[in-house]
């Protein structure tokens, strides 16, 4: 009862949100403190129309009030026209997407049967309601893309990623602790299995997400977000934040996710010491690589025993985790080779039966899952939504580099390499693909340079000099003038240094 009702009044605190705080901060704590308090597991499964639980109800909140208040305000500042992306590569990755719904469905008209397992062919009913899935899916990259693609709105989704998690480490530490039962404590049943949650002599926290795992990722790239923060604040910022991305790295520490814990070693002197424009050649070379990740893993390109060999000498009991993982990989894309364009489908016909009808694959990566249901076709769509704004953002010749944008590209990277062997595409993710989408359409449109493209925050930061140096001096924003009202204008020139 208390999860339904949670489920039900998540539109009134969205409703809350947007009339309190400015759009960018709405959207973002709309959709990411839905993904971090509302139930999982549940939801409203209606004909045709896409479940409505604790990813649809967020985005579909957002959609419906960020809609209404640019109506009243359709001039607002650094919010792109049209809810369609602008970008050809965008518009034709869309299509390619709805275009394999519904291939999938007519290349899967058969019947499957393995020993006492039937699985039914696909119908076009199917198709339209695999199309409404996708869409609901891609609501938050949509919303993203036009009202989160300004430095100040991207800055401002990293900060609701930091300070979130912050206050999620509360109940973290207490299931880490206890075990993790909150959510059966608030909403009345699991979400997961609890073996999987247990640890060595401990427990790995899930709170009211859907599995540790899932969390542990999120508090790492909150960790990125937190450093990213600080690394582009002005002097008397960067402690607190410095202390917020420590904290978090003790909790993930804590938490007992290998995983998480390395790409955040990886990541994070690349979000300390690099350059923008070096930043983002990197998260384009992770996005090239994910992005051909199939063809990779089919052509023995990926060094997979040295990787076990490496965890072998970290913790061979996580060593084991990652065999198994790979060996179902390895089945699993075996059977996708038979319909690898369009795929096998959906109801579960990806996955691997015995002759008895014994279900013997487990889809752990999120690569696998969409490439096994919906081929190479899905696959792209899919991944090239999330590789493109990454690949496009650093060969644009036009695109004048942004600390802030560079770091959050960084971050998309890392979840996309999180994403090879675990599962876990959720909203958030979107709005960070979204927001840097839309960054990559600012960047090629005919439009003047933003007052917010240069950062007075992150001015003083020497890394930053020579990037900005090349670029005309703009008037501070109003919310980062606000923290420098107690340095003299002689001191912020010598900051510039123009």
């Amino acid at each position: 009862m208390i999860a339904w009702a949670a489920l039900i009044l998540w539109p009134m605190v969205g409703i809350f949100l947007f009339q309190k705080y400015s759009l960018a901060m709405a959207i973002s704590v709309t959709i990411v403190g839905g993904f971090l308090l509302l139930p999982e597991g549940i939801g409203l499964n209606l004909p045709v129309l896409p479940t409505l639980d604790k990813y649809s109800i967020p985005a579909l909140t957002a959609l419906i009030m960020t809609s209404v208040v640019l109506r009243r305000t359709p001039h607002a500042p650094d919010v792109l026209g049209g809810w369609m992306p602008r970008s050809v590569v965008a518009l034709l990755l869309l299509m390619v997407l709805v275009i394999g719904t519904f291939g999938m469905v007519l290349t899967n008209r058969d019947s499957l049967s393995y020993g006492s397992v039937f699985l039914p062919g696909m119908r076009i009913y199917d198709g339209f309601a695999f199309s409404l899935g996708v869409v609901m899916t891609l609501l938050p990259m949509i919303l993203a893309r036009r009202v989160l693609a300004g430095p100040e709105a991207q800055r401002t989704l990293l900060t609701v990623l930091a300070v979130s998690a912050v206050l999620y480490t509360i109940p973290v530490l207490w299931e880490i602790r206890m075990s993790p039962q909150l959510h059966r404590q608030v909403y009345g049943f699991f979400q997961h299995s609890f073996l999987q949650q247990v640890r060595s002599d401990g427990f790995r926290s899930m709170v009211f997400v859907d599995h540790g795992l899932t969390l542990s990722i999120f508090l790492s790239l909150a960790i990125l977000s937190a450093t990213a923060i600080m690394r582009t604040s002005i002097p008397k910022s960067r402690f607190k934040w410095g202390a917020f991305a420590v904290w978090l790295f003790v909790v993930l520490v804590l938490n007992k996710s290998l995983g998480a814990l390395v790409i955040v070693v990886v990541f994070l002197p690349l979000i300390l010491f690099i350059r923008p424009r070096v930043q983002l050649l990197i998260a384009a070379i992770f996005a090239g690589v994910v992005l051909t990740y199939p063809t990779l893993r089919a052509a023995d390109l990926v060094p997979t025993e040295r990787l076990l060999n490496i965890a072998e000498s970290i913790d061979p009991q996580r060593a084991r985790s990652l065999r198994f993982r790979i060996e179902n990989e390895d089945i699993l894309l075996e059977k996708a080779r038979e319909r690898p364009v369009f795929g096998w489908g959906g109801w579960s016909r990806n996955r691997v039966y015995a002759e008895n009808g014994r279900d013997v694959s487990v889809t752990d990566g999120e690569w696998v899952i969409h490439f096994g249901v919906g081929g190479w076709v899905r696959y792209i769509g899919f991944f090239g939504l999330l590789c493109w704004p990454l690949i496009g953002l650093f060969i644009s010749k036009r695109h004048r580099i942004d600390p802030v944008c560079a770091m959050l590209a960084l971050i998309l990277s890392a979840k996309l390499v999180d994403l090879i062997p675990n599962a876990g595409l959720v909203p958030y993710i979107w709005l960070i693909a979204g927001s840097l989408l839309g960054r990559l359409e600012l960047s090629l449109s005919d439009r003047k340079p933003m007052a917010t493209d240069v950062i007075p925050a992150v001015i003083s930061a020497p890394q930053y000099r020579r990037s900005f140096v090349q670029n005309d001096a703009h008037e501070p924003s109003e919310e980062l003038a606000s923290e420098t009202r107690s340095y003299s204008r002689t001191d912020i020139n010598k900051k510039r240094r123009f």
